[in-house]
């Protein structure tokens, strides 16, 4: 878990999303991908606007969302819109720091990367082919997105290309981007490998405020298989 939040915080926080109802209305808020308004999540949630207001409002209060007004024009009064917040939860019992391992393994091949580069690429693409090759198809998605969907990344699509709106590796990127970066795209080539889709490759393209790869049109290499 971060490590601004402790243990029993992260417990208490976790709880807030016990009601089904709350929980639903969360995850409409995520899958938007954009601010939305009290209507919006309560059709999207299927409950009713109070409802939705009531639950909004508490995850605000618990730090799950931001809320801001937008104007709604030249008539009416200003909507309150929701958005997630940055908030990050992990919880295991009993604790463990797998990130702070993470965070350790990308120190030590900060200095390493050109010498252990090809190691790398071999490893995170193996395991992204592993994913790939069990996952099946849900909700109607292709074997591909079902993939990202499972490990978290969030899929979405922008005109052409698959944009990942949270990358899973987060935190040990934010402070070892130049190994990190490299090996998630590593893992994704993998996962196109393993889903067998050729028709797309993963390219390197960082920007504020989602993964450092996005999955644009158009064949790229193969990746090899693990000896």
């Amino acid at each position: 878990m971060p490590d601004d939040i402790s243990f029993d915080d992260a417990i208490d926080r976790l709880c807030v999303l016990q009601d089904p109802a709350r929980r639903t209305a969360y995850i409409a808020v995520r899958a938007a991908r954009r601010p939305v308004t009290r209507p919006e999540v309560a059709e999207a949630a299927g409950i009713s606007v109070r409802l939705a207001a009531f639950h909004l409002e508490k995850l605000l209060a618990e730090g799950y969302l931001e809320a801001g007004f937008v104007e709604a024009g030249r008539v009416g009064h200003p909507a309150k819109r929701y958005w997630p917040s940055d908030l990050e939860l992990e919880v295991s019992l009993p604790p463990r720091r797998y990130d702070l391992a993470a965070q350790m393994f990308a120190d030590v091949l900060t200095d390493r990367v050109d010498e252990v580069a090809e190691d790398m690429d071999t490893v995170a693409e193996g395991y992204g082919r592993r994913v790939g090759t069990r996952v099946r198809p849900l909700g109607g998605e292709s074997r591909f997105v079902t993939a990202l969907q499972v490990i978290g990344y969030e899929p979405d699509a922008a005109d052409d290309d698959i944009v990942l709106r949270n990358c899973p590796f987060q935190r040990a990127a934010e402070d070892r981007p130049e190994v990190v970066c490299r090996m998630n795209r590593a893992f994704i080539e993998g996962l196109l490998a393993g889903t067998r889709t050729r028709s797309r490759s993963a390219k390197l393209e960082p920007a504020p405020d989602r993964c450092c790869v996005i999955v644009v049109r158009g064949a790229g290499r193969l990746p090899r298989r693990p000896s």
